[in-house]
């Protein structure tokens, strides 16, 4: 059955809408949530000049790999946290900045982007961990269906 942690993602961009059944599919295959134990996401109900935010609860290892895969291959830049299960992993951060790789950091139970010292200890100029503090701090344009 695997170890089961929640879910919070947060989703930008610009959706074709012949692909938010598609969408509403994967979404309804993990019961995404509006809101913490709020309603199911209905693709007819989007917010409007805003990221779209979905929760899940019960999610093996927290971890919601076709939304994942379905925000990358459509350009969605999203970031994603998952709540850890004791003994089994930690909270994690996943951000997706539309291109390019995933980037996911350990993180807090709060949703907090975690640094360990190891980490710090690597960098050798401030700068540098300044800037990938930034990096770690994506800003979510956004969601909108487009066309139709």
């Amino acid at each position: 059955m695997g170890d089961r942690a929640p879910v919070h993602i947060t989703i930008g961009g610009q959706l074709p809408c012949e692909h938010l059944a598609a969408f509403a599919g994967h979404a309804a295959d993990y019961d995404l949530r509006t809101e913490w134990d709020g309603e199911p996401f209905d693709p007819a109900v989007l917010p409007e000049g805003e990221p779209l935010e979905l929760y899940g609860n019960e999610l093996n290892g927290g971890q919601i790999p076709e939304i994942d895969a379905f925000c990358a291959e459509h350009g969605l830049p999203f970031r994603r946290w998952s709540g850890g299960c004791l003994g089994a992993s930690l909270p994690e951060i996943a951000l997706f900045d539309g291109q390019g790789l995933f980037r996911d950091y350990p993180a807090s139970e709060d949703e907090y982007v975690l640094f360990p010292p190891s980490w710090i200890g690597s960098f050798t100029r401030m700068r540098d961990l300044k800037r990938e503090m930034a990096r770690a701090e994506l800003t979510i344009p956004p969601f909108a269906v487009t066309g139709g």
